[in-house]
């Protein structure tokens, strides 16, 4: 009587197991190294029959020059009820520590009431990079 065996073939018999090492590396460079800072930022404002007028300062006490970008969202009411809520984003710049003034005005239309004009989404970078360049190298491996 014959035996007959179908099936897949096996493999790595008498084979020891084989074993991979990888290695790598990364470097990062840029050209531009940003330090980053906190400023803060205050706005009054008031309607003028169908503009909303507003005026502030940006300060910064971590830096000296120093910019950045910042929101002025316009909230207002109009005759019907309905709410709107216009943004507009805006760029500063300053070359030595005095605060910064904004001001400027958006039209809201005829029979509104202005709800309120607030900035918001500031961001500050120091224009002086006292930084060293840094190098990250990242060496791992992999079995």
């Amino acid at each position: 009587m014959a035996i007959l065996f179908a099936g897949t073939p096996v493999y790595g018999l008498g084979q020891e197991a084989m074993e991979s090492t990888k290695k790598y590396q990364i470097l990062f460079e840029t050209t531009e190294h940003r330090i980053y800072c906190k400023a803060s930022v205050w706005v009054e404002y008031n309607q003028y029959d169908t503009e909303a007028r507003y005026n502030g300062e940006i300060s910064n006490d971590e830096c000296g020059p120093s910019g950045g970008t910042y929101t002025i969202a316009v909230r207002y009411r109009d005759e019907s009820g309905q709410i709107h809520t216009a943004e507009t984003g805006h760029a500063w710049q300053r070359e030595d520590d005095q605060t910064v003034i904004i001001e400027g005005k958006h039209w809201i239309g005829a029979n509104v009431d202005l709800m309120r004009v607030r900035a918001k989404k500031i961001q500050c970078v120091c224009a002086d990079n006292e930084s060293p360049t840094k190098e990250i190298t990242k060496t791992g491996e992999n079995e």
